[in-house]
């Protein structure tokens, strides 16, 4: 299957400083690849420059097969930068009218479908009248995440799109990018390992602007280890319920002095990051979350591992 968007052997630099080194890197419909490395490594600039908003030194850049215009942009792409480029003072709805008009090619009907699309797509219904000044940072992410799939694209850039987010909200955006995701390539970078985990397929880690791992993501044993405020009473209720979980393999519960318990709750990872988002929602509509910790480590040792050639510190603890 031919790469939805492909870099070969590309170079960066700004001024004296050169970012990325001779870096090839494709992604397929279908796949989501989780970009990481430590920050200046180059993913912001390998994102941009798969956007189009960059044009590479040397090398090439191919977008379904094409070379796009250097430094124009590309309808092909749809891109969620870090920071949202949302306007406060206009409504969901005149925000996402703004966007069709630059994005979407045709008829003010189709224009008008994209619209609806958006707003059906990522439940905006109960805020498309709201000006977006006044909604939460979750609402926020899905505007942003509407209007990078505006005009249909092949291609998916996001990141940090679940940066900053509560529990609930995570789960929630992790839903509306696996939605995203369905038939597209999507890059998807984040410092969040459990994010990475949870939703994707490979992962592509950069060092100094170079590539240094490149790898699917293999099927391991996943556990959350999670801290609730939880009366006794309740414990049995949602051990049921986690038990339920189609996947869960495990639960365990301790309580603590501080009235407040320690669960345990483990699978298979072969359909990870969907089982982690049905857990979550079952302990949420049963209690508390404190504290949530993954203890599916795959992701995080294979970028030590990665990273370990040029720092002592993380070679002892990879």
């Amino acid at each position: 299957m031919q790469p939805a968007v492909a870099l070969h052997q590309v170079c960066k630099s700004f001024g004296p400083r050169q970012v990325l080194h001779s870096l090839s890197l494709s992604v397929r419909p279908g796949e989501i690849v989780g970009l990481l490395g430590p920050n200046g490594s180059g993913k912001t600039t390998t994102l941009r420059l798969m956007a189009g908003f960059h044009a590479p030194d040397s090398g090439r850049i191919t977008v379904c097969g094409r070379e796009p215009a250097p430094g124009r942009g590309n309808a092909d792409i749809g891109y969620l930068p870090e920071r949202a480029p949302l306007y406060d003072t206009l409504t969901v709805t005149q925000y996402l009218e703004f966007g069709a008009g630059v994005k979407v090619a045709g008829a003010a009907s189709a224009r008008r479908r994209a619209i609806e699309r958006a707003i059906d797509g990522f439940d905006l219904q109960g805020v498309a009248r709201t000006m977006i000044g006044r909604l939460s940072k979750g609402q926020r992410q899905r505007v942003g995440l509407a209007q990078a799939v505006l005009n249909d694209p092949p291609v998916l850039l996001l990141d940090e799109a679940t940066n900053g987010l509560d529990p609930v909200q995570i789960v929630e955006a992790r839903a509306m990018i696996r939605r995203c995701a369905e038939g597209r390539a999507v890059v998807f970078s984040s410092h969040l390992m459990q994010e990475v985990e949870a939703l994707c397929t490979r992962i592509a880690i950069l060092r100094q602007g170079r590539l240094v791992e490149d790898a699917a993501l293999g099927q391991a044993q996943t556990a959350l280890q999670l801290q609730l405020a939880l009366p006794a009473a309740r414990h049995a209720a949602l051990h049921a319920a986690l038990s339920a979980c189609p996947g869960v393999r495990g639960v365990d519960a301790a309580a603590s002095d501080s009235g407040l318990s320690k669960w345990r709750v483990s699978w298979e990872a072969e359909e990870d990051g969907a089982t982690c988002d049905a857990v979550l929602r079952i302990v949420l509509a049963h209690a508390e979350l404190r504290a949530v910790l993954s203890l599916h480590d795959a992701v995080e040792t294979r970028l030590l591992a990665a990273l370990a050639p040029n720092d002592p510190l993380l070679r002892r603890r990879a």
